[in-house]
C-alpha cells in the first residue's frame, strides 16, 4: 500500500469536488484544512499552509446522555454546539469522536441516513468551531448488533458489514476538512478462541509448514498422540515461553488482527483517498506488561500494523499502582506509559489518544484525588511523553456524573462545563503548541517476540531492560 504522503497529493481535484457536494454545507466558508502526515514522519501538517499541526484535545460526548453515552440516540446539535464552542475556547484543536453501530449500521446491509444527518451536524459544529474530529469505526455503546455475532473480528458477516459502512462514511465525506482521521475503532482486543477460527487455523500452518513432516521436525514433543495434519489442536491460555503451538497460535491471532485491518482500510482508500486513518490501541497491545494469561495480549500489534496506517495512536492508564501512593508507583507508571509510546513508533507519527486520570472526588474502588492531583499527573505524562507523542487527547471532555469508572471525575470541565484544574492546565499547554513536541529520538533495538508466550516473572525482567534502554536513549537525545 503507498504511503498516504505520496497518494494524497493527486487527490486536490477530488478535495475540491466532495467540499462542493458536501451534505453538511459549503466547506469553503472555512479556514480549517485538510491534514497529512508530515514530509519526515515525525509529526502532522496542514496540507496547503504546510504549517504544523499539533493534535491536542480530548475524547467527546456529551456527559449527560447515559452510561455509557447514548451519543446518537440523544444527539442535542445546540448542545453539542455549546460544548465545542468551550472546547475552543480551552484550546482544544482535535476531538475524538465515537460511531456507534446501534445507530449507524443496526443492520448490516445499510447505515442509517439518520444517523448520518447527526454526523453532518457534527462536522459542521467542528468547521464552525475550528475542532477537527477523529472519528472511531462502529461500536457497541449503543448496542450490538446480531451480525457481530460469533465472529466480529474474523467472521465474514461483520467484515463485509464493516466494508460497507466505510465504502458509504468514506464516500460521503470524502475531502471534508474538519475530519482529522479515521479511527477503525476503539481499543480493539481478539478473543483467544472462536471455534469457528479452527479450519482456519490449521489452513494456515499447513501454509507455513507444508507438509506434516516438517511440522513433526519443528514441534517435536509439541505435538500429541490427537494431533494430525489439519487437524492441530489449539494450546491451552496459559504461558510457556518453550511452546511452538503457543508461539505460533499468538502468532495467528495477530494474523486475524492483521486481516480485520486490511480490509477495512482497503475499503476506505477505494472510497475516500484524502483522510488519514489509525487503530485506536489498548494499552494490551504492548506485550511486555500483561497481568494474566497469554490470551490478555490484545493481538493487535502496531508494529505489524503500521504497514497499512498513517499514523498509530494508543491508549494508557496507570496501572503500576496508584501514581500518588508512592514515588516508585509515580516512576513506574511513567516509564511504562514512555515503553508503551516507544514501541508504537515505526517511521510513523504516534498520538497519545485516549489517556488521563482523574479528580475532584473518589470514583468506584479508588481513593479521592482532588482537581489539581488530577492535574499534577496528566501534566506529568504530557511532559514524559513530549519526544514520544506528536499529539494528546485527554479521557473525557467532561466530568460524566452516571460513569460507573474514572470518567466520573476525570474531565477538562466539570458537568455544568466549569473549568477544572486539569482544564487550566490544559489551557496553559494548549496556548504554546509548536514548542510541545520534541524530537522523537531512535529508539532501542529489542526482541519483543518471547513475551507472547511469557510469564509474569519474565515479562517483568524484559520490561525493565526495555525501560533501561529506552531511558539511556531519552537522556542521550535530551543531552545533545
Amino acid at each position: 500500500m503507498p504511503s498516504f504522503r505520496v497518494r494524497g497529493w493527486f487527490c486536490l481535484s477530488l478535495v475540491a469536488m466532495a467540499m462542493a457536494a458536501h451534505p453538511g454545507g459549503a466547506a469553503e466558508r472555512s479556514t480549517i484544512q485538510l491534514v497529512v502526515v508530515a514530509p519526515d514522519g515525525q509529526g502532522f501538517v496542514e496540507r496547503g499552509t504546510k504549517r504544523p499541526y499539533v493534535p491536542f484535545g480530548t475524547n467527546y460526548y456529551d456527559p449527560h446522555t447515559g452510561w455509557a453515552p447514548k451519543i446518537w440516540r440523544q444527539f442535542d446539535t445546540e448542545k453539542v454546539r455549546s460544548h465545542f464552542q468551550v472546547m475552543n475556547k480551552i484550546g482544544v484543536n482535535c476531538a475524538r469522536v465515537f460511531l456507534t453501530a446501534g445507530s449507524f449500521q443496526p443492520n448490516a446491509d445499510a447505515v442509517e441516513e439518520q444517523a448520518l444527518e447527526k454526523l453532518d451536524s457534527l462536522v459542521q459544529i467542528a468547521r464552525e468551531t475550528g475542532v477537527r474530529l477523529v472519528l472511531t469505526g462502529p461500536d457497541h455503546w449503543e448496542g450490538q448488533p446480531s451480525y457481530w455475532r460469533p465472529d466480529r473480528f474474523a467472521g465474514e458477516a461483520a467484515l463485509g458489514a464493516l466494508e460497507r459502512f466505510w465504502t458509504v462514511i468514506g464516500r460521503r465525506y470524502r475531502g471534508e476538512p474538519a475530519i482529522f482521521a479515521w479511527d477503525l475503532l476503539n481499543e480493539p482486543h481478539l478473543p483467544w478462541f472462536l471455534e469457528g477460527w479452527r479450519p482456519a487455523w490449521n489452513s494456515w500452518l499447513e501454509h507455513d509448514y507444508l507438509d506434516w513432516h516438517i511440522l513433526k521436525d519443528a514441534w517435536g514433543t509439541e505435538l500429541r498422540a490427537t494431533d494430525r495434519w489439519g487437524h492441530v489442536a489449539v494450546p491451552e491460555d496459559r504461558p510457556d515461553v518453550n511452546s511452538p503451538r503457543l508461539r505460533y497460535w499468538q502468532r495467528f491471532r495477530e494474523h486475524l488482527a492483521d486481516e480485520w485491518v486490511r480490509r477495512q482500510v482497503e475499503a476506505i482508500r477505494r472510497a475516500d483517498p484524502t483522510h488519514l486513518v489509525t487503530v485506536g490501541y489498548i494499552q494490551w497491545s504492548y506485550p511486555l506488561i500483561r497481568h494474566g494469561n497469554p490470551g490478555r495480549y490484545s493481538a493487535f500489534n502496531p508494529r505489524r500494523q503500521a504497514r497499512w496506517l498513517d499514523f498509530v495512536t494508543i491508549h494508557f492508564y496507570p496501572t503500576q499502582g496508584p501514581p500518588f501512593a508512592s514515588d516508585e508507583n509515580w516512576a513506574r507508571n511513567l516509564a511504562y506509559l514512555q515503553t508503551v509510546l516507544a514501541y508504537c513508533h515505526v517511521g510513523k507519527p504516534v498520538v497519545l489518544a485516549e489517556f488521563g486520570w482523574y479528580g475532584g472526588g473518589a470514583p468506584q474502588h479508588h481513593p479521592y484525588l482532588s482537581e489539581e492531583q488530577q492535574a499534577k499527573w496528566i501534566g506529568a505524562e504530557i511532559e514524559a511523553s513530549r519526544a514520544l507523542a506528536s499529539g494528546w487527547l485527554s479521557w473525557p471532555f467532561a466530568d460524566t456524573p452516571s460513569s460507573k469508572d474514572i470518567s466520573l471525575f476525570a474531565g477538562l470541565v466539570k458537568p455544568d462545563m466549569s473549568l477544572k484544574a486539569w482544564g487550566r492546565k490544559f489551557r496553559e499547554y494548549a496556548a504554546d503548541l509548536p514548542h510541545l513536541k520534541k524530537p522523537t529520538p531512535t529508539m532501542p533495538p529489542f526482541d519483543f517476540a518471547a513475551a507472547l508466550t511469557a510469564d509474569a516473572d519474565q515479562l517483568r525482567q524484559m520490561h525493565d531492560r526495555y525501560v533501561e534502554a529506552l531511558r539511556r536513549q531519552l537522556n542521550h537525545a535530551a543531552a545533545k
